[in-house]
């Protein structure tokens, strides 16, 4: 039975060792790189401990009142918590507000107009259609040309 599943003339075993070797040396690699990053953490923590320790006694007391004067601040900063939810709630009313307003035009708007308000929108914005309707007499009149000759 074991002839039927094994195709590959007994190698699968050195295959599955190869890849059990590669991936030792992937977490030993791993394990180095940990060990290499923790070191320099250290020496970079011992390097600035001592450089503050060389500071003087008058600049280690203005840093120490920097220090206190941004957390008194910053505790005296916050916003209340309910502030965020209903700014957030306000802005999107206001968004459905003016989608449902452009949406809906009232009848009696409808029957001067022949465009709705997004398609007003979009003949603003768009410097060509605005060419266009500068134009718009000549080409009315080109168009009469055309069918009268």
């Amino acid at each position: 039975m074991n002839e039927l599943h094994d195709t590959d003339g007994g190698n699968g075993d050195q295959k599955n060792a190869g890849q059990k070797t590669a991936g030792q040396g992937n977490v030993a690699v791993e394990k180095m790189h940990q060990d290499s990053t923790a070191r320099f953490l250290h020496s970079l923590s011992d390097s600035l401990d001592q450089s503050v320790d060389a500071l003087d006694v008058s600049t280690q007391a203005r840093l120490r009142a920097a220090r206190r004067e941004a957390l008194a601040t910053g505790e005296t900063q916050h916003r209340p918590a309910w502030l965020m939810p209903v700014a957030s709630l306000a802005a999107a009313a206001t968004v459905a507000v003016l989608t449902v307003s452009v949406w809906l035009v009232p009848a009696d708007m409808a029957e001067d107009s022949e465009l709705t308000p997004l398609e007003d929108i979009a003949l603003l914005s768009d410097s060509e259609a605005l060419e266009f309707y500068e134009n718009l007499d000549f080409y009315l009149w080109l168009d009469e040309e055309n069918k009268a000759g």
